[in-house]
């Protein structure tokens, strides 16, 4: 069971194309959508530079937050849409999480929505 009061980590797990939510170092749950709060995009450069060293993904980027709601992938409900900006990480391209139309760096946001789409994210507390 995931404690809402602690942080969670949520990262894109492709082996089985959804979201993998982790608290205190074990995946709690697979989820096709998340919507987190105080959130912190997070890369380790040192996995950053093995993924690009050895030619193959692994998982050294995810986001940090409180855990708002999330989707299980065989759960027929959807999460109602969030307004803000996109954003993604290229490992090859970017260092970083990064805005899709600006390409500026993506650190610390009020919230994420993350679904089949990508993320989505917003400064604006009342997300």
């Amino acid at each position: 069971m995931i404690d809402k009061n602690l942080p969670v980590r949520v990262f894109k797990n492709l082996k089985h194309d959804c979201y993998s939510i982790m608290q205190r170092g074990v995946i709690k749950a697979s989820a096709r959508q998340v919507r987190l709060t105080g959130v912190e995009f997070r890369v380790r450069e040192s996995g950053r530079q093995r993924a690009l060293r050895e030619k193959r993904k692994n998982v050294h980027a995810f986001a940090v937050g409180r855990l708002v709601d999330y989707v299980h992938p065989s759960d027929a409900r959807n999460m109602e849409p969030m307004e803000g900006r996109g954003a993604f990480y290229d490992p090859l391209r970017f260092p970083s999480f990064v805005d899709c139309d600006t390409k500026a760096p993506v650190t610390v946001v009020s919230a994420a929505h993350f679904d089949e789409d990508g993320v989505i994210y917003s400064l604006d507390e009342a997300a």
